[in-house]
C-alpha cells in the first residue's frame, strides 16, 4: 500500500466515523419518554406503537416497560420514574384521591375482558349465586374486582357472602393448579389460559357482566400535570403516535395477532395464536378520545371503591381528563388516511 492508497482508507475511515457522529448527535436530539404499561391484552397499544415504529416516527425514543398490573405502573409515574402510565378506569381516580397532579390525557383502549371461573373438577356450577359461601381468588383493588362488585350489587348480592382471596391475577392459573380455592374472577390473557390448559371453566364472561351495567371499561394514558406544563410538544408527539397505532391496531388485526404472540412468549405466557386473535377482538382501539360514557363508567367504579373507603375522597375525573392532545391527534390521523387514499386513485 502506497501513501496515497493509505491516505485515502484513511479519509474513508475519518468520513464514515463522522457520519455516525452525526447520526448519534441527531438520535441524542430525540427527546427520551419513558413508559409504563400494565402487561396484559390491555398492554396491546403499547406494545404494537414501539414495534411498529410510530413513536420514532414522531421524534421520540421510548422506553417502554410492562409491569404486573396498572397500579404498578401508576406507582412509577407517581415516583418520577416514568412519564406516562397505562392503567385501568380507577387507577387515575385512586391517585386523585390522593390530591396527586394526574391528567388523562388519551384512550389506551377499552372493553372488558374479565371472567367469573371454577375449576374444571366442579361440574355442578352453573351461577355466581351457587359460589356462596365459597374461596374466590380475586386481585383486590383492581379494575375487574370492582367491576364484579358492581355487578354483584346489580344482582343483589354480597361480597360478604364470599371468602375473598387477594392473589395478582397472573398468579390465579397457579392457584387454580394448586387448590385452595373454589372459584376466581381473572382478566385476560390469564383466564382465557385457565380455560385452555384445562383447569378451569368460566360461568360467567366479559358481556355477562358488562353489558347489564353498560360498562365500557376504559384503559387510560395518564401524564402528570407538570410534564404537560413542561413538555407540551412532547405530550402532542406521545398522542400523536398513539392514535397512529390505535388506528393501525384497528384496521391490522391478524399483523397485530402476530407481535401480541411474540409479545405474551417474551412475558412467559404461550398462547395460540387463534386465542390472541380473540382476546383482541374482546377490547376495542377504534378512538383516542376519552368519551363521556368512559367517564361515566369510571366514576361509577370510583363509587364503589368510595363506599368501601378505598378511597379518601371521591374526585372529578371529568375534570382531570384533557382531551386537546387527543383531538389534535385524530385530526393528523384523518388527514394521513385521506392522503393514503387519494394516493390509491
Amino acid at each position: 500500500m502506497n501513501l496515497r492508497q493509505g491516505f485515502s482508507i484513511f479519509t474513508l475511515f475519518m468520513a464514515i466515523l463522522g457520519l455516525a457522529s452525526v447520526e448519534a448527535q441527531a438520535q441524542s436530539k430525540k427527546p427520551l419518554v419513558r413508559l409504563n404499561y400494565s402487561g396484559s391484552i390491555y398492554a396491546t397499544t403499547s406494545v404494537v406503537g414501539v414495534e411498529k415504529g410510530f413513536f420514532d416516527q414522531q421524534g421520540l425514543i421510548v422506553n417502554a416497560t410492562p409491569e404486573s398490573s396498572g397500579q404498578v405502573a401508576l406507582q412509577a409515574l407517581i415516583g418520577g420514574s416514568t412519564d406516562f402510565a397505562v392503567g385501568a378506569n380507577v387507577r387515575p381516580i385512586q391517585a386523585l384521591a390522593r390530591d396527586l397532579p394526574i391528567k388523562v390525557v388519551a384512550l389506551s383502549s377499552y372493553g372488558f375482558a374479565g371472567y367469573v371461573l371454577v375449576p374444571r373438577k366442579d361440574s355442578a356450577t352453573k351461577s355466581l349465586e351457587e359460589l356462596k359461601g365459597k374461596t374466590l381468588a380475586v386481585q383486590v383493588g383492581s379494575g375487574t374486582h370492582t367491576v364484579w362488585l358492581r355487578y354483584l350489587r346489580h344482582k343483589g348480592i354480597s361480597e360478604k357472602e364470599f371468602t375473598i382471596k387477594n392473589v395478582e391475577t397472573e398468579q390465579i392459573p397457579a392457584a387454580f393448579e394448586a387448590g385452595g380455592i373454589d372459584g376466581a374472577i381473572a382478566w385476560d390473557p390469564f383466564a382465557t389460559l385457565i380455560m385452555e390448559k384445562g383447569l378451569g371453566r368460566a360461568i360467567l364472561g366479559p358481556k355477562d357482566m358488562a353489558e347489564p351495567l353498560n360498562v365500557t371499561y376504559p384503559f387510560f394514558v395518564m401524564t402528570t400535570e407538570e410534564t404537560i406544563k413542561r413538555k407540551p410538544e412532547v405530550v402532542q408527539k406521545f398522542v400523536n403516535a398513539w392514535a397512529k397505532t390505535l388506528h393501525y391496531i384497528h384496521n391490522n388485526k391478524a399483523e397485530v395477532a402476530d407481535l401480541m404472540q411474540a409479545f405474551f412468549a417474551r412475558e412467559g405466557t404461550k398462547l395460540q395464536k387463534e386465542t390472541v386473535k380473540k382476546l383482541l377482538d374482546g377490547t376495542n382501539y377504534d378512538r383516542v378520545r376519552v368519551s363521556p360514557a368512559d367517564i361515566d363508567d369510571t366514576m361509577e367504579s370510583a363509587k364503589i371503591q368510595f363506599e368501601q373507603k378505598k378511597l379518601k375522597k371521591l374526585p372529578d375525573l371529568k375534570q382531570h381528563v384533557d382531551n386537546s392532545f387527543a383531538e389534535k391527534a385524530e385530526k393528523m390521523v384523518k388527514a394521513g388516511a385521506v392522503k393514503a387514499v387519494k394516493k390509491t386513485k
